[in-house]
């Protein structure tokens, strides 16, 4: 491919990336601020704030495991889950049934934080795609047509 062509492909690229990541930017905030979701006021920044970018949805999500280690006395759902089965196993239903709550609540926080991380993601590829259309653009502008 010619240095006209690659310039060519990369004008039209860049633009099209800058809107497809701007407009994937748009959405998951639009969607963070449908949930109404705060950033608890046990967070350390960002109390109160709506979740409606990366870091309050990054900060959020500390909140929540912070909440559900405490909910399941510093132990992680794989830990309790461990517990759990180990007193099924065993037999000793009256345990198994007392650790079931516990276990239920910390895996719901995990799912939490889980959707949380996702948008996190999300955020960060729509701007590496918003980046990468810049720097088409920049690209295509250093590339010189040679006689």
């Amino acid at each position: 491919m010619g240095n006209a062509l690659a310039r060519v492909v990369l004008r039209l690229a860049s633009p099209v990336l800058i809107s497809a990541g701007g407009a994937a930017w748009y959405v998951i905030t639009e969607q963070l601020k449908a949930q109404k979701i705060e950033v608890h006021p046990d967070s350390p920044q960002f109390k109160g704030k709506p979740v409606a970018d990366p870091i309050t949805a990054f900060a959020q999500a500390a909140v929540i495991e912070k909440h559900a280690l405490h909910m399941g006395g510093g132990r992680t759902f794989a830990e309790i889950s461990e517990e759990w089965m180990e007193a099924n196993a065993a037999g000793d239903t009256e345990r198994a049934e007392e650790l079931a709550g516990t276990r239920e609540t910390v895996m719901q926080a995990n799912l939490l934080r889980a959707s949380l991380f996702t948008s996190v993601i999300a955020y960060g590829v729509s701007a590496l795609t918003m980046g990468i259309g810049v720097l088409a653009w920049a690209t295509a502008s250093a590339t010189r047509t040679t006689k």
